[in-house]
Formats: structure tokens, C-alpha cells, sequence
């Protein structure tokens, strides 16, 4: 029996039970999705996965399993987790897909505690969205796995030549689907902020438009945290970040059709523009942000 959700006893994962036992359209939905997920591409992640949803981590072994599903249905090759070179340190990233290689590093930020946490807004009334708290529930997030990723070049997991991609799920976040012009992820590391139009004050014609400088984000205490990750040095070893907001019921009808691509402009091993054959990208090109998306003709 080689079904993802397995057994009728008590597990710690609280989604994990729900799912298995359906009991509405919307379980019976990721259920679904889940098992296809699981029969399509359970060679590529690590042996444990089930185990580890099972216990307490199911949304991390969902997140793992939904890009793995959605770069293979997009005609990307992974390599299975039994032909990878073992691991030379402590652990490897969650994926490597071949021609080229990539290993790609998952992880799915929480709302976090304290005064700058998300939490979901209330019902019936006016809010506004956090969007700097958002980026800085994103930002933090990447700022671990871009330490983790240099222990594994450090410690020769990671080849030279091997490409890196930190893939963020915003499926815990509030607001995850409330994205603004420029989107978050691409707030979190480019230095970038909101649209900027310029309008000409005596004739009112509209000049142009330009997308702000904002290379941090404020807490609660005004404390600064930078999101310029991708102009430092320390992690051009990273080569994008990916970024989707999809959750187990809510999602596309395509794989990775939600997906965010965005390139890091001063990465030692970049990616190729056409690698990603589904969602959006974006890359700074000579001081200006650049967005492409599959229907665009380039």
C-alpha cells in the first residue's frame, strides 16, 4: 500500500488527520491532490517524508511534494532521492533537479509571535494589509536557508558549479493572497518597494513609471531589517528564490502556475531565463526591475 495518507490511528499532525479522514469537499479536495502528488513523485523526496507529516510537519512535506510535482508536470527532470551523491556534511537541500543542476532548499515561514506576527483580520471590518510585516515574515525566512545553503557548498554537499533555489511557501500566512503591484518576494531581497508615476503637475500627462528604492522594512520598534539580499555578496552563492502562495485546497489548476521566479543578479551560478516554462519571473537589468511572464513574448 503506497498511498500518502495511511492507518486510521491518532497522529500529532492536526492537517494530517484532517485530510486523511475528508470529512468535507474541501479535505476530500487536498486529499486528492496529495495522492496524485505522492504517486507522481514520491522518489524525490527524502524516505522520511511520510513519517515526518505524520508527526508534526505536513505542510512542509506538502510544499516539498508540490514543487517537485509542479517542475516535473512542467517538463523538468528531478533526480530521484536513491541516485543523489550522499550527503558530505549535516543534511542537503529537499530537491535536485539535472540539466542543469539545482538544488533547491524548501522552507514555509509561520506567522510568527510577537508584535510584528501576522495574524488573520477580522471579520466585517476595515483593515489594512501588513505588507511590511509580510515582507519581513518572507525576508527572515530566506535569511536562514541563505545560511544553510552555504554550509552545504562549505561542506561540499553542493558543488561548485550546482545552482541554488530557495523555494518559500506563503501557505501559513495571512493575507497570502493579497498581493500588491510588486510582490512581496520580490520586495524581500531586490531593495525595491511600491510603483512610482510620474505625472507631469502642469499638464498632467502622465510620464512614466518607476518602482521605488526601499532597501529595508521597519518592526514594530523601528528597527530596520534589510531586504537587499540579492546586491550582497554573501549570497551570490544563491541562485533565485521561488514563491508561491498556494495552499492544499487553494490553488492553480496548472502546477506552478502560481509561481514567482526571481533572479538573483549577481549569483555565481545564474539560472537561464527560459528554465522556468510556467508562472511569473523577475531580475533586475541594469537598475531596473524586469517581470516576464510565459505568455510574454521574449
Amino acid at each position: 500500500m503506497n498511498t500518502f495518507f495511511q492507518g486510521t490511528d491518532v497522529v500529532k499532525d492536526r492537517l494530517y488527520r484532517d485530510i486523511r479522514s475528508a470529512p468535507n469537499s474541501y479535505f476530500q479536495k487536498a486529499q486528492r491532490l496529495t495522492e496524485c502528488m505522492w504517486a507522481s513523485c514520491a522518489q524525490f523526496v527524502d524516505d522520511n517524508a511520510r513519517e515526518r507529516a505524520r508527526k508534526d510537519d505536513f505542510y512542509a512535506v506538502w510544499w516539498e511534494l508540490y514543487v517537485a510535482y509542479a517542475l516535473s508536470s512542467s517538463g523538468i527532470s528531478l533526480v530521484p532521492t536513491k541516485d543523489r551523491r550522499p550527503s558530505v556534511g549535516k543534511g542537503r537541500p529537499d530537491l535536485l533537479t539535472e540539466n542543469p543542476r539545482i538544488w533547491i532548499e524548501a522552507v514555509m515561514p509561520h506567522a510568527g509571535i510577537g508584535p510584528d506576527a501576522l495574524s488573520e483580520p477580522p471579520m466585517d471590518v476595515v483593515y489594512s494589509v501588513p505588507t511590511e510585516a509580510y515582507v519581513l515574515r518572507l525576508r527572515t525566512a530566506i535569511e536562514e536557508k541563505v545560511f544553510k545553503l552555504d554550509q552545504y557548498l562549505k561542506e561540499g554537499t553542493i558543488q561548485s558549479g550546482d545552482a541554488t533555489i530557495i523555494a518559500v511557501s506563503g501557505a501559513r500566512l495571512p493575507f497570502r493572497f493579497s498581493e500588491p503591484p510588486i510582490p512581496r518576494i520580490v520586495r524581500a531581497v531586490c531593495a525595491v518597494g511600491c510603483p512610482v508615476l510620474k505625472i507631469d503637475l502642469a499638464t498632467r500627462e502622465r510620464l512614466g513609471t518607476t518602482v521605488q528604492f526601499r532597501d529595508y522594512v521597519l518592526k514594530k520598534s523601528n528597527a530596520p531589517v534589510r531586504t537587499d539580499l540579492f546586491t550582497e555578496k554573501q549570497s551570490a552563492h544563491v541562485s533565485a528564490v521561488l514563491y508561491s502562495a498556494s495552499d492544499c485546497v487553494n490553488h492553480t489548476q496548472k502546477p506552478g502556475a502560481d509561481f514567482i521566479l526571481v533572479h538573483n543578479p549577481n549569483a555565481m551560478v545564474p539560472i537561464a531565463e527560459n528554465w522556468l516554462p510556467v508562472g511569473d519571473q523577475y531580475w533586475i537589468e541594469n537598475d531596473v526591475l524586469r517581470r516576464a511572464s510565459v505568455s510574454d513574448d521574449r
